[in-house]
């Protein structure tokens, strides 16, 4: 399954009720939207649903299987269970729910209080960085929202390395992580192509 990502980090961990309430309503609350079918495009086919802390029901209501529109998901015992959610687009091959549960609550790093920063990157094709003030469970980086440059990533390498062992991240695009475990003073490096642009960066701890 391609991993297709939330309007924002918050939405991946939602909290399911003694009501049985659609997968879409219930990523709107955790991440606070509003959003039609919570944001993801007509190719979300596909999720990953991972029960934190306790079990849950979940009820298809169709015989279409390629569609999520009513998935609804219902605790088990009656009490809010934490779930992770993650919708995706399937292959024809793959299935179209996925459920996985026993998990650990430790095995999940989950994030709270972000801290929101930015880096002005007065010239093109030059390494600036960002360095993490205390240890980061999930990030989310992208240029300026009307920017339509894209740019490239190094996590924790050394200097110089955005610009040899990088990730790129297309025109436009976030690039974000979770369940990630960051060691403050971390250095973030990155660099674009273009001049003037600014990073905006969201630190999760």
């Amino acid at each position: 399954m391609l991993k297709l990502k939330h309007q924002n980090i918050a939405g991946s961990l939602i909290t399911v009720t003694s009501t049985a309430t659609l997968w879409s309503d219930l990523v709107n609350t955790a991440a606070g939207t509003t959003l039609r079918n919570a944001g993801f495009d007509n190719k979300a086919n596909g999720i990953d649903i991972i029960p934190i802390s306790g079990g849950i029901v979940f009820q298809e209501d169709g015989n279409v299987p390629t569609s999520l529109c009513n998935l609804r998901l219902i605790s088990a015992d009656g009490g809010n269970v934490t779930v992770y959610i993650q919708p995706g687009s399937c292959n024809n091959y793959e299935s179209t729910s996925i459920t996985s549960s026993g998990i650990d609550a430790s095995e999940l790093i989950t994030s709270t209080a972000p801290t929101y920063d930015s880096v002005s990157m007065s010239s093109a094709d030059t390494e600036y960085t960002y360095t993490l003030l205390s240890a980061a469970k999930s990030i989310e980086m992208r240029l300026d929202i009307d920017s339509e440059e894209d740019f490239k990533l190094n996590l924790g390498g050394g200097v110089g390395d955005s610009a040899t062992d990088y990730i790129p991240v297309e025109d436009g695009e976030m690039y974000w992580r979770q369940n990630l475990n960051l060691a403050s003073g971390t250095v973030l490096r990155f660099q674009s192509p273009a001049a003037s642009q600014t990073m905006r960066i969201v630190i999760y701890s």
